[in-house]
């Protein structure tokens, strides 16, 4: 049978693979559920006729895994890649920032599809171009590299520049916010090293990131909801998940996201809210905000893509029917710290 050592990434160690000849059916029990490098299985005897064959499948050129194992798994397309890493090189980008304890990032840039994990290789290291890889060629130094049980890893701050120089504003801006808020380092920090960024290719990219993170969002989806108000719908940067109470002191709510001076709260409703018991509460929150004189915007996923120019006019008219109320017949304010 397979027997596989633990390795990093809590990937198996491929050097020491044994092989012994079982029933087909216990043989489909023990096949490796972590990467094994070509290599390693040739040497413990598996014949390259099996490696093409139904047991396995190929995760990169070199890199074999058991064929009922998910392909798109985030820690096996990270181990997978760590084993083609070259001298000098390390993980980096969202991957580099789930080595590092961010678990809500599983590389999933929607419902079909996944994104590349990044190899930071420097400006002279070599490795061939891959599916699945995203190779970052930026200068590294040793300063940007830490270890994750025995794998390179970019640092926090470095893993989230190359985030904020290479995606899209609310793309980074989410991923980042992720990480924060699974609690890898300080937003002041991060904000402080974006802003200084000046001739790095995407700096200005970055800088409009770094006035953006806050660590405090819930979601990714909250985090695009915040972007979309500050960048698009041209509204003041609100507070994130800012607990309120009522004119007695007792606990109001914690909108997702809250503009203090118009009473408006916006709230993101993922595809949990349809289910009866959450739209139960949604519906009772949404009247408690509304009779102590808040005024609310609710949003979906629809409304954050396909509907999202008359998102921009809701949140545009949610602040403004705020801003016209009647102040006599606030009910609400901040939690004291």
């Amino acid at each position: 049978m397979w027997s596989l050592s633990t390795g990093p990434c809590g990937a198996a160690r491929t050097d020491e693979v044994a092989l012994d000849r079982r029933p087909m059916d216990e043989m489909l029990r023990q096949l490796p559920r972590t990467p094994v490098t070509t290599r390693a299985a040739r040497r413990s005897g598996v014949p390259a006729r099996e490696l093409a064959g139904p047991l396995w499948q190929r995760l990169h050129r070199g890199v074999h895994a058991d064929a009922a194992v998910d392909a798109d798994d985030p820690d096996l397309r990270i181990a997978a890649v760590a084993e083609l890493l070259p001298a000098g090189a390390a993980i980096g980008g969202w991957a580099g920032l789930r080595l590092l304890g961010a678990r809500s990032l599983d590389g999933r840039a929607g419902s079909r599809s996944v994104e590349p994990v990044t190899v930071c290789v420097g400006r002279d290291g070599v490795i061939r171009p891959r599916r699945g890889l995203d190779l970052d060629r930026t200068p590294l130094s040793d300063d940007d590299v830490v270890e994750v049980e025995g794998v390179p890893v970019t640092t926090w701050l470095r893993s989230c520049s190359y985030l904020a120089t290479k995606l899209p504003v609310e793309r980074s801006t989410a991923l980042i916010d992720a990480a924060l808020h699974d609690g890898l380092g300080s937003a002041p920090e991060l904000r402080q090293h974006l802003a200084a960024m000046r001739r790095r290719h995407g700096a200005p990219r970055a800088r409009v990131v770094a006035g953006l993170v806050d660590g405090r969002s819930a979601s990714m989806p909250e985090s695009v909801l915040k972007v979309v108000w500050v960048l698009e719908a041209g509204l003041p940067p609100p507070l994130v998940n800012q607990a309120l109470v009522d004119d007695r002191g007792q606990p109001l709510g914690k909108p997702d996201l809250l503009d203090v001076e118009a009473a408006m709260v916006a709230e993101y409703d993922g595809s949990t809210h349809r289910e009866l018991l959450e739209h139960t509460y949604d519906n009772a929150r949404e009247e408690g905000f509304e009779s102590h004189n808040l005024v609310v915007v609710r949003a979906t996923s629809i409304d954050l893509w396909p509907r999202r120019p008359l998102l921009l006019q809701r949140l545009r008219d949610g602040r403004a029917r705020g801003l016209a109320r009647d102040r006599s017949r606030d009910r609400w304010g901040l939690r004291p710290a």
